[in-house]
């Protein structure tokens, strides 16, 4: 029996990594995002409340029934 050819067989349909459109942030939200750590740093904080405050309102774009999944605690305390 020869189970390499069953497993090639089943894998024939999976995309490789490399084959996957690649994610990239935008060149004004990556500046908007380097002007944060650097306020945040100059005051010693670690992200910091406009920082916080852009990544929730990003992430409620991406996905803005985040409580209504199920499965997925919502961001307790923000």
């Amino acid at each position: 029996m020869n189970i390499t050819g069953i497993a090639k067989s089943h894998q024939t349909g999976i995309p490789k990594a490399s084959s996957r459109k690649e994610w990239k942030l935008s060149d004004s939200l990556r500046e908007q995002i380097a002007g944060y750590v650097r306020e945040d740093a100059a005051q010693g904080v670690y992200m910091g409340d406009k920082f916080l405050a852009l990544r929730k309102s990003k992430v409620a774009k991406v996905a803005p029934d985040r409580a209504g999944i199920p499965g997925v605690s919502a961001d307790k305390g923000e």
